[in-house]
């Protein structure tokens, strides 16, 4: 590598390398809005009943942080699993991935609108179609990553299970049916909803990554030997 390429390389990865850090920072502070939401309650008389009502009415901002943060966890790992293969970045993965990003900052507001109004449907739709909106852009982002022509991932990794264009649908899945099932359930099944669908997917698609990652590390068959004539 003659100094042009390796000053080339080194600002490539510069580049890449700020790209994720700026995306890093953005999941800390959504996750850190997630829990300003959790206020200490006011007591009008401080005794231990009245502490544990308290508590009580701080249910369903409990499970509407504890839903975001595990969805969001999941966005961050799927992030970082799917970046490593990206050698170089353009224009329109940078400007894909700030859209992502812009459904990520939004989710400490849909959080707590549906956990305040969580007796109401309208808040739980929009919560569901934000956390759609964020597993739909993770999948265009793997698509550019997977497109040939874009050369943004080497070659042979194109086709790598984590790149699956199948498994980023998982979350928009759940939150679909709960869309589906929202004005007809009570507002409390479409919270536990995630906590029974989620585990049921993940052992289809925990299956279906394995099976991928070993059609992936297969080595390829050896060409047959051409006879003399």
């Amino acid at each position: 590598m003659d100094g042009n390429e390796k000053a080339q390389h080194n600002r490539e990865a510069f580049q890449l390398e700020r790209v994720i850090l700026f995306t890093d920072a953005v999941f800390a502070i959504a996750i850190t809005l997630l829990v300003i939401e959790l206020k200490v309650p006011e007591l009008e008389h401080r005794t231990e009943q009245e502490a544990i009502n308290g508590l009580l009415r701080l249910i369903p901002k409990f499970i509407g942080f504890l839903i975001s943060f595990g969805i969001i966890a999941i966005y961050w790992t799927a992030h970082h699993r799917i970046f490593r293969f990206v050698r170089h970045l353009d224009g329109k993965l940078i400007w894909l991935n700030l859209a992502f990003l812009l459904s990520i900052v939004l989710m400490p507001f849909t959080t707590a609108y549906q956990s305040e109004y969580g007796m109401l449907a309208t808040p739980w739709v929009l919560y569901s179609v934000n956390i759609i909106a964020t597993g739909l852009l993770q999948a265009r982002i793997q698509m550019h990553l997977r497109n040939p022509t874009a050369g943004l991932v080497a070659e042979h990794e194109r086709h790598h299970p984590d790149l699956d264009l199948v498994r980023p649908m998982m979350t928009p899945l759940v939150f679909g049916l709960s869309i589906g099932l929202a004005f007809f359930v009570h507002p409390w099944v479409l919270r536990l909803l995630p906590g029974v669908i989620f585990p049921l997917l993940s052992l289809y698609f925990g299956k279906r990554h394995r099976r991928l990652e070993q059609a992936y590390n297969q080595p390829a068959p050896a060409p047959e030997a051409v006879e003399s004539t």
